[in-house]
């Protein structure tokens, strides 16, 4: 018989964190799933751990493969799983007891094939988190195509992240994630692309962590900025597919580029060389982004500093970091 939802977990490096992950998936008020634990050639001991955790569970199937990147891991979980809709978490993250029952719900109640939630950002051994708590809904909107693509872009309700989202199987099977870095900002946009409409919710239940380990945090090196390539490829998609969302993505070029800079303040030369990259790449979208009125203030700000070089913009990210201790307000 086949479960109602099958979970695919790639696996990496993780064995600190998946114990932690497994607790808030087994303590699910829906019990009907699959796990699939997806070991991508880890060479710690989280592939021993995925076994012992398959030993105890038989819902739980463990795939060990040579390293291939957590794209190539989902795309090997998805061809796997039994169910006809997918949800992905990812090994150090962690879900509400609730997560996979409303997800669920919200699938079958509104009738779409992808539904989405945004995810709580904790930093990891600063906040603790009781999977078993559960939050009321704040809010639940069926979009269409062009609306949700434009909350993409825009990282409104929700982003570009495999995990915070429920899919039809064979969405992901006509759009399966690249290799490479990236790999969810290259996917997501063809994805809800192939969609009449989706739901997105506002409610607490995914919980994403955040780690000194994590590529958000780490130094920028020339891999990383293969980001910008893909960011490109999605404004050129959009614009011929969805010229409606035209500003929404260049803003999430602009984005991509502003994403990059506060790694890259140490004064080093290697740093400064990457950034005369990122001051080329923001040219062609920076009268768009000056244009566009849902593109915030302070936004703005720092697109134009980019453009005037590295002292200014050095100047505009400490007196943003400034302003954020002052008002405490993250989203600045």
């Amino acid at each position: 018989m086949k479960p109602l939802v099958s979970i695919v977990i790639p696996v990496y490096k993780k064995e600190e964190f998946l114990e932690r992950c497994m607790d808030s998936i087994s303590g699910q008020t829906c019990q009907d799933y699959e796990v699939i634990l997806v070991d991508d050639g880890s060479p710690d001991r989280s592939g021993e751990l995925c076994d012992r955790f398959a030993r105890k569970d038989p819902r739980i199937l463990v795939i060990h493969q040579k390293n291939m990147g957590p794209g190539p891991a989902r795309n090997r979980g998805v061809q796997e799983a039994k169910s006809e809709y997918i949800l992905f978490v990812d090994a150090d993250d962690g879900i509400a007891a609730d997560y996979v029952e409303y997800m669920v719900s919200l699938i079958r109640r509104y009738q779409t094939p992808m539904a989405v939630v945004g995810g709580t950002c904790i930093w990891d051994g600063k906040e603790e988190v009781d999977f078993s708590r559960t939050y009321p809904v704040q809010k639940e909107e069926l979009l269409n195509c062009s609306q949700a693509l434009e909350k993409m872009c825009y990282g409104r309700a929700f982003g570009v992240a495999p995990w915070g989202k429920i899919y039809r199987k064979t969405l992901l099977e006509k759009h399966p994630y690249p290799p490479g870095l990236h790999e969810d900002l290259a996917a997501t946009y063809k994805i809800i692309g192939d969609c009449e409409k989706i739901v997105a919710a506002k409610k607490q239940c995914y919980y994403y962590f955040q780690n000194a380990d994590s590529i958000m945090t780490s130094a920028v090196e020339e891999r990383h900025l293969r980001g910008l390539e893909i960011a490109r490829k999605e404004l050129e998609d959009l614009r011929a597919e969805h010229p409606e969302v035209i500003p929404a993505a260049e803003f999430r070029c602009g984005l991509k580029i502003i994403e990059y800079i506060p790694r890259i303040l140490d004064k080093s030369p290697k740093s400064r060389e990457i950034f005369r990259r990122l001051k080329a790449e923001m040219k062609p979208y920076l009268r768009g982004i000056l244009r566009n009125r849902e593109a915030g203030t302070v936004f703005k700000i720092r697109c134009i500093a980019v453009r005037c070089g590295y002292l200014p913009t050095r100047f505009v990210w400490k007196a943003v970091r400034w302003l954020k201790e002052k008002t405490g307000r993250e989203g600045i």
